[in-house]
């Protein structure tokens, strides 16, 4: 196995922590490149099930360096509250497998209440009011603190404390009356740090020195390609770059370390919050995206808000494929469409009466959906062997490789761990 990215081509929700789980058996390290705790990626390991939102998703495999990036914005609390519960669980967790950059932005308790107070008076975005977006904000700034820094104190807290008043004032403004005191902030976040600091280490040089030694690193992305800030259905986006260019600058190492691009996507289509969905179950289809969802069980890791359910859209997959220079698919969830009598696929959207395959750049005008259907199949085991999969589920598949040009390389065929088809060597 060479480097590989690991990114969603959807809008997030894809099952990338399964997919992480089981190619980080062949992967010396896994690094965690963008997004914060705002992602949730379950693990099923038998009866047990995993949720992490900071960790990178190779933390199971005891062999595995786990990395979590520069790219990421860092909430020292939520990263303690996880790493201590996997500790319980008997997970090493120590500072030789567990590893933060240190040059993270830190998520501070005000990014949180600024992110809740805006969601309320602006155009609802669906954020999960985990101060994600601000301290993002704050990074484009320079107004913002990074994680190192606090080995700092004397230097940083002045800095620090005139950005306090300016959100102070910001949130006062919006209505926020929660605001915690300055110096009880500070203390709380020497407090966190003083824990998380035995973690911290330059991980750009840490993973060039890797890569000079001839270790494999998976980079594992966070929430899908579609809600990238810049290429994503914009505003309705998360706040970070989603696609696999990002690999790179969220780690600190060259492009050219990029080797495999692998995008994963459901067999369907979700998406969380508000926005553009062209291939949302209504009307006729309203139904089958209920079932969709309660066969999926479609619920956010991170909210627990219901996802929205959709037929599979190729033309926003074959518009996540030219962005990523996706070199081959994985496929989740194939078994939740199994019992349709039709499937439907979106291969056209229709705007202003004309048939185009343009994923669009600006949403102002409505955009419907152009289906072409498909056989359904019966129920099938969960497998590791692509000879159960019936003949109509195979075409399916095929469908999908022909209309993006790029071979489907795991199918993923039930919730467990094992139970997952794997066409390319290098990921055996």
């Amino acid at each position: 196995m060479s480097n590989t990215v690991l990114v969603g081509i959807q809008w997030g929700d894809e099952g990338k922590a399964k997919i992480i789980d089981h190619l980080a058996e062949k992967a010396d390290i896994v690094a965690r490149f963008q997004g914060g705790n705002n992602a949730g990626h379950t693990i099923v390991v038998g009866k047990e099930k995993t949720v992490l939102h900071l960790i990178p998703s190779g933390i199971l495999h005891k062999n595995t360096v786990n990395v979590v990036g520069n790219g990421v914005v860092f909430d020292m609390g939520v990263f303690l509250q996880e790493r201590d519960a996997l500790s319980a669980k008997g997970v090493d967790v120590g500072p030789n497998r567990l590893k933060v950059s240190e040059i993270c932005h830190v998520i501070l308790p005000f990014h949180q209440l600024l992110d809740r107070a805006r969601e309320a008076v602006k155009t609802k975005i669906g954020t999960t009011g985990r101060g994600i977006g601000p301290t993002y904000g704050d990074k484009a700034m320079r107004l913002g603190v990074r994680i190192g820094e606090f080995e700092f104190p004397n230097d940083l807290k002045p800095r620090l404390k005139a950005v306090y008043q300016e959100k102070a004032l910001q949130l006062k403004e919006l209505g926020s009356t929660d605001i915690p005191e300055f110096e009880e902030m500070f203390s709380k976040a020497l407090e966190l740090y003083s824990k998380v600091k035995p973690h911290l280490v330059d991980t750009s040089r840490y993973l060039s020195e890797q890569t000079r030694a001839g270790k494999k690193i998976l980079f594992e992305g966070a929430q899908g390609t579609l809600l990238d800030i810049d290429y994503g259905t914009y505003p309705f986006v998360t706040s970070s770059n989603t696609t696999a260019a990002f690999a790179a600058c969220g780690t600190g190492v060259g492009p050219s370390s990029l080797n495999f691009i692998l995008g994963l996507t459901k067999a369907y289509t979700t998406r969380v919050g508000s926005g553009p969905f062209p291939t949302e179950c209504f009307g006729e289809d309203e139904e089958a995206g209920k079932l969709i969802s309660q066969k999926g069980n479609e619920f956010g890791s991170t909210t627990g808000r219901a996802r929205r359910c959709g037929w599979l859209d190729l033309v926003a997959l074959k518009r996540a494929v030219a962005l990523n220079g996706i070199t081959g698919l994985a496929l989740s969830k194939l078994d939740v469409l199994s019992g349709f009598k039709t499937i439907k696929v979106a291969t056209h959207y229709e705007t202003d009466g004309k048939k185009h395959q343009d994923f669009p750049n600006f949403w102002t005008k409505p955009v419907k959906a152009i289906y072409e259907e498909l056989p359904g199949w019966s129920e099938f085991p969960g497998t590791q062997n692509e000879s159960d999969l019936p003949a109509t589920a195979k075409s399916f598949i095929k469908h999908i490789e022909t209309y993006t040009g790029v071979p489907v390389v795991v199918i993923s065929t039930g919730p467990k761990r094992d139970e997952m088809i794997i066409r390319d060597k290098r990921f055996n």
